[in-house]
């Protein structure tokens, strides 16, 4: 009886864990550049009971040779699913989408951190260390990075476009002159194993520092794209690869497997209390 109470109150812990990854997911359907997560269960402990020797054969026993006996279950893993969400046409210039692999580099000066996300909705921020210069920024106020790790700074002279492999290109306002290349370009990374990071709130990641293996830090994930191999669409924004269907599928049938697992234990609290009064 102590069993069914410890395996079915593990199902419980875990299926709760799973409810809430599915409303995180659900939450994030209109989210930019969310990539879903997704979540799997691990035995906890296993027996294998095997017949007894042809000569200690045992009397109408019917079940099979190597049986396994299971002890419940746990969280496994909870990995980033990071195929590509559906194109949404804005018509903002600074709306940046990345077609592939790749992430934007977002700086906060402040504190000197560097997140990493897949949400491109930029827009003009004024210098104050400059009149007439302008930031890309976020939402968030993080500024988009160059490749070599610095704000792109946009000078208000100059009407700005991207290309697809995320060059600025420049041309006079008064239309004078042709259209030329920044010294500047998009700085795209790569996350080698994108489980290796960590939500830090709006949209925006970085890298786990506890989750890495002894003796490397966060440069040894995080790798810089070369030149065109990274690939935009301007004017679009990458919405999420939430299934909303899917989604609400697991959601009903982790709800039921809760419920199932929830009179289990109330079963074996019974069947606990039951044989107490037995032996009273």
């Amino acid at each position: 009886m102590n069993t069914s109470l410890y395996i079915s109150s593990g199902a419980l812990q875990a299926y709760q864990q799973k409810l809430d990854n599915t409303a995180s997911n659900i939450a994030n359907v209109d989210t930019n550049g969310y990539k879903r997560k997704d979540h799997s269960f691990s035995e906890l402990l296993a027996n294998q009971i095997n017949n007894q020797a042809q000569a200690q054969k045992e009397i109408g026993r019917l079940t099979p040779n190597g049986i396994r006996v299971g002890y419940g279950v746990r969280t496994g893993l909870t990995q980033f699913d990071a195929s590509q969400g559906a194109a949404r046409q804005t018509g903002n210039p600074f709306d940046l989408m990345i077609n592939g692999k790749g992430y934007f580099q977002v700086g906060y000066p402040d504190s000197g951190e560097t997140h990493y996300t897949r949400d491109g909705s930029f827009h003009l921020s004024p210098n104050p260390d400059q009149p007439g210069s302008y930031h890309l920024v976020n939402a968030n106020g993080g500024y988009l990075l160059d490749q070599q790790g610095e704000p792109i700074a946009l000078n208000g002279e100059y009407d700005v476009s991207f290309d697809g492999n995320g060059q600025i290109l420049l041309k006079n306002k008064t239309g004078e002159g042709t259209q030329f290349v920044s010294e500047q370009q998009i700085g795209f990374v790569d996350i080698q194993n994108p489980n290796l990071l960590q939500a830090v709130g709006n949209n925006e990641f970085a890298v786990a520092e506890e989750a890495l293996p002894n003796g490397e830090n966060a440069a040894s994930v995080v790798r810089l794209m070369n030149p065109g191999e990274a690939q935009i669409s301007s004017g679009y924004l990458e919405g999420s690869n939430v299934d909303l269907s899917k989604e609400m599928t697991d959601l009903m049938t982790s709800q039921r497997s809760y419920q199932m697992n929830a009179r289990a234990v109330s079963y074996a609290d019974q069947m606990t209390g039951i044989a107490n009064n037995i032996l009273k």
